[in-house]
């Protein structure tokens, strides 16, 4: 169980950047041209005159901002501090709604022997249902997209982001009305520029699965003998999975049909319980070469075991590994750390104490 309470009013999130300096990732955040490159599709900024600043103009302490994102939604702040190279700070929306009480972001900027990383803070969120749905769930989303994208930008050349559909990075239908969000269940689902049987097989045998997702992956048969590294899963068979950050999990397959669903335990409901979590992974032609997978994680504990441990944890943890399977079919670019702390930190930092 947790040991306290959890703090639902600020969150950290850290992103490791390869091939850069931190005077690129800090000018693609203080230059309207800069965050376009990697966040959003639309920037201005306006000076404590009223003035609009050029593309390539660095933002000042006081500046007003307004972005609009590809999907077409606007976000409105005020520059609150710039510190060359090292930080940004802004406010990032009301922290409920109707007040003068603002959410506040910070950027920082690390370099440290051959590392480069990013760090974001969003503090002063509500600690109610819509702070936590609307800011520290969603945000949290929003920023694990919007960091792997730069640093696929960065180390790849490849802008993740989605043009001319309304959407941008993983959808979680399962949060709208935030006023109606399940705290027991959720489902979050991505599309691929590939067919859904390509993205199947990334599922469901060893080889495939470490490509984006684990470590490493034991599948053990009904007669507990280990199926090889190639061979295809079947329903009923046991598995253990160890990933880069060091979380080892194991679990039975429940159910799998070739091509359209995978379904598993994953974890259990409760520290001494007998029942489990369970991951529903479901696979959708979309046309054209293009697919949908959509994920439905049930039976989640009603308390803030379950609402921490298995609905933001896991819902982030998805949309970082379906982020990094979408990175790996469309540029063939793996976005994880192999190593255990920089893996560990780039997913679970936002809620390590």
């Amino acid at each position: 169980m947790l040991k306290e309470k959890h703090d639902w009013t600020y969150f950290k999130r850290r992103i490791y950047i390869k091939n850069t300096t931190v005077n690129e990732i800090f000018r693609m955040c203080v230059t309207p041209k800069g965050l376009t490159e990697w966040f959003v599709e639309k920037t201005e900024y306006k000076d404590n005159k009223g003035r609009i600043r050029e593309q390539n103009e660095i933002i000042h302490p006081g500046d007003t901002f307004k972005w609009t994102y590809h999907i077409g939604s606007t976000v409105e702040g005020k520059i609150l501090a710039i510190n060359e190279n090292k930080s940004l700070s802004f406010t990032f929306g009301e922290n409920e709604p109707n007040t003068n009480d603002y959410v506040v972001v910070t950027f920082t900027f690390h370099e440290k022997r051959d590392k480069i990383w990013f760090d974001i803070l969003q503090d002063n969120m509500a600690d109610s249902n819509y702070g936590r749905v609307f800011y520290y769930i969603s945000c949290n989303m929003g920023w694990v997209f919007h960091m792997n994208n730069m640093k696929s930008i960065i180390e790849n050349n490849y802008d993740l982001r989605v043009e001319n559909e309304n959407r941008m990075h993983v959808d979680a239908p399962s949060g709208y009305p935030l006023e109606n969000y399940q705290w027991t269940s959720f489902k979050i689902q991505e599309y691929f520029k590939t067919t859904k049987e390509e993205v199947f097989q990334k599922w469901t045998s060893s080889n495939q699965i470490i490509q984006w997702f684990l470590k490493e992956a034991i599948f053990l048969t009904s007669n507990n003998e280990v199926r090889s590294f190639n061979e295809k899963i079947k329903k009923e068979d046991k598995y253990i999975w160890k990933f880069h950050s060091g979380l080892e999990l194991s679990g039975e397959i429940l159910d799998i049909v070739d091509n359209s669903l995978f379904k598993f335990t994953f974890g259990k409901k409760e520290p001494d319980s007998e029942e489990n979590v369970v991951v529903t992974v479901t696979f959708h032609d979309n046309g054209n070469n293009h697919c949908r997978i959509e994920i439905s994680q049930e039976n989640i504990a009603d308390n803030e075991y379950g609402y921490v441990t298995y609905n933001l944890s896991c819902i982030l943890g998805w949309s970082y590994f379906l982020t990094n399977l979408r990175s790996v079919f469309e540029s063939g670019c793996d976005l994880r750390e192999q190593n255990q702390q920089l893996e560990s930190e780039s997913r679970s930092y936002s809620i390590l104490k």
